[in-house]
């Protein structure tokens, strides 16, 4: 291949990340089907699955899960004889899509939020951190935004290039206070606060679903038995303590439990104690949808008892006669309802009320099954694969608990956790009928600061009295930063191509096989994408500008919330506006999660999720928010190179490598 022909640097990243995150999001979203986990190869199965069905997530597994502390003296049967069935039981429950709802769920919320993050540390995985210059002598201004983005990028440099990590543990191991540390560890910790801050934020106040994970987040931490935790955490033997631990958390409730006492066999049936907490929780947000379900029944515009019958019946289908309603409702530009109530003799044409009602019916119906499966197979399932995993999990985690045990005072670090989740529910709870204004990112930032000691004392405690606990994660954070070094020299590509990093060979390579009308219009769409990104920075470095300077502000009043910081936030924001729904009563194209983020009254959330009245609106937590950025289309792009790129996966795969030229 030519020099000429060669992407430039800017195209190369563009490249990568639209294949990262494609390939990211089309992996995550294919573990909701059973094959898909058939297929995943190991360790969920032998090593006689020849071609995985998720490689890129394949590569993250064996980089920086299998090797975590304890989890790599897993044995190979937990993986599967709990965790393979665990997640094909998942699947084959059928939970609800998006689609159907008219509106973006939990789940899909979750999914795209992981898929989101899953792809910058994939990017970094493939390609690489660029290196440069080593700075150990700059100095920073904490209220500069420039300086902490700066800082940030100084600490990874010297994290994955440099000695920072063993300087880092060192120091936490003689001190809990941040300030001793050096000023670029201070500064980057500023960064990385801002961006949980805005994590929280964006998932719990901005997101069409926020609200009501912050509910379900209530009802669990109400429920958590964090009294009889601390006081078994009293115990001073160790092995005394977790296993006091063990028969609080996982004692099955039933009569072989008193028997197993006194040498009898202990039954699988019954539920533990976390098992009970799930279950009423699932149950009690059940309890309220059947209400709303009610209402919707007796209202005097309510659809007629047999389309809410077809409705019913529709959740119960199997997968397959689900998504053949979806793909006709797609093809045909007509409602998913009206697909539905087609099969319904003498059915009475619905109006637009009928139709939102019968929309809303149809969502609380989904939300209702969907929770009743979920209780049937992290509750009632037989064999208990989620007790046999956490059983399972605890064996091998043994050494750390017990080393934390002496090093550690886990029950203040209880009440630490515990304080922490009272207030992050006080503020992340919206209520709109007292007219506040909802929480900003700088009010979850304050919120970290304040409980940030408790988190730094922990870890002190942990490194200065437990040398062997030091040792594992030190072992462990050194092998995962190994992951990011770059093995290709600087100059070893044309163009200093090597914004892709290591897979820049790689990416050259695909295109060039491509026609030359191919590649032209490989490039323009690139060209389009690299514009875009650089945007997206644009609009996040304003974005950190104005948390930190509001941050660092009195007062609140003068600085409008206009937006979360972050690249991936934004992404996660765009996966989510992608996500396809119904159409309307009216008809027309399908719509997408963008349209259910700004209009109620198009979607469910005139109900909350699945069934509770929000406190307030996504649209209306957003008004000020920058016009989101379009992404541009780059569909021929991944038309022609993905294929290319899942089959470089698969040989990274093959050969255990996260990078470099194959």
């Amino acid at each position: 291949m030519a020099n000429t022909d060669l992407l430039s640097s800017e195209q190369a990243h563009a490249l990568l990340d639209v294949l990262t995150s494609h390939v990211t999001l089309t992996e995550i979203e294919s573990l909701k089907y059973s094959q898909t986990v058939a297929t995943f190869g190991p360790p969920l199965q032998p090593s006689t699955v020849e071609t995985a069905s998720t490689p890129l997530l394949r590569i993250l597994l064996q980089s920086f899960i299998i090797d975590l502390p304890g989890f790599r003296n897993v044995s190979s049967r937990f993986w599967t004889d709990s965790i393979y069935p665990l997640a094909t039981a998942l699947d084959e429950a059928n939970l609800s899509e998006s689609y159907d709802k008219g509106s973006v769920g939990i789940r899909r919320t979750l999914s795209t939020a992981s898929a989101s993050i899953v792809e910058s540390v994939a990017r970094g995985r493939l390609g690489g951190y660029p290196k440069q210059p080593l700075k150990e002598d700059s100095r920073y201004d904490k209220a500069n935004p420039d300086d902490v983005v700066k800082a940030w990028d100084d600490f990874l440099q010297r994290i994955i290039y440099g000695d920072l990590l063993d300087k880092m543990f060192v120091k936490a191991a003689e001190t809990d206070k941040l300030s001793d540390h050096e000023l670029v560890v201070q500064v980057a910790h500023q960064y990385a606060l801002i961006i949980f801050a805005a994590l929280l934020h964006h998932n719990l106040i901005v997101s069409p679903r926020g609200q009501s994970m912050v509910a379900l987040l209530n009802r669990l931490h109400r429920l958590a038995p964090y009294y009889l935790i601390k006081q078994t955490l009293k115990i001073g033997n160790a092995a005394s303590m977790l296993n006091g631990m063990t028969q609080l958390l996982l004692a099955k409730m039933n009569l072989s439990t008193l028997t197993s006492w006194f040498g009898g066999q202990a039954s699988d049936s019954g539920m533990n104690l976390l098992q009970q907490i799930a279950s009423q929780v699932l149950n009690a947000e059940s309890a309220e949808m059947r209400k709303r379900v009610k209402q919707i029944e007796e209202a005097h515009n309510a659809p007629d008892k047999s389309q809410l019958e077809s409705l019913r019946k529709y959740v119960y289908q199997s997968s397959e006669e689900q998504q053949r309603r979806r793909s006709e409702s797609a093809s045909r530009s007509i409602s998913i309802v009206a697909v539905i109530l087609e099969s319904t003799t003498k059915s009475t044409p619905l109006n637009e009320r009928a139709h939102e009602l019968s929309l809303e019916y149809l969502s609380l119906q989904l939300a209702v099954r969907d929770r009743e499966q979920l209780i049937e197979v992290l509750c009632h399932h037989r064999p208990d694969l989620v007790t046999t995993s956490i059983r399972e999990l605890v064996k091998v985690y043994e050494p750390i608990i017990r080393a934390l045990h002496n090093a550690v005072d886990l029950g203040s670090g209880v009440t630490d956790l515990q304080n922490f989740v009272d207030d992050l529910i006080r503020l992340s709870l919206v209520d709109k009928a007292k007219a506040t204004e909802p929480p900003t990112v700088q009010d979850f930032v304050h919120l970290l600061e304040n409980h940030q000691g408790s988190s730094h004392r922990f870890i002190h405690q942990a490194l200065k009295n437990g040398k062997e606990l030091s040792q594992w994660y030190h072992e462990y954070a050194s092998h995962a930063i190994e992951q990011y070094k770059q093995i290709q020299k600087q100059d070893s590509v044309v163009d200093g191509g090597t914004a892709a990093g290591d897979l820049t060979y790689c990416l050259n390579e695909l295109v060039s096989k491509l026609s030359r009308d191919q590649q032209q219009e490989v490039y323009r769409q690139l060209d389009h994408h690299a514009a875009f990104l650089d945007a997206l920075a644009q609009q996040s470095k304003a974005r950190m500008d104005r948390t930190i300077r509001a941050s660092l502000a009195s007062e609140k009043s003068g600085f409008e919330d206009r937006g979360s910081p972050g690249m991936f936030l934004l992404k996660w924001q765009q996966f989510i506006d992608q996500t396809p729904i119904t159409p309307g009563p009216s008809g027309g194209a399908a719509r997408n999660g963008k349209r259910d983020s700004g209009n109620s009254r198009t979607n469910v959330t005139a109900v909350g999720v699945d069934g509770e009245k929000p406190a307030v609106t996504h649209h209306e937590l957003s008004k000020a928010e920058i016009p989101p950025l379009e992404p541009p289309d780059v569909s021929a792009v991944i038309q022609l190179l993905e294929p290319g790129f899942k089959e470089v996966l698969h040989r990274l795969v093959a050969t255990k490598k996260g990078k470099g030229s194959l």
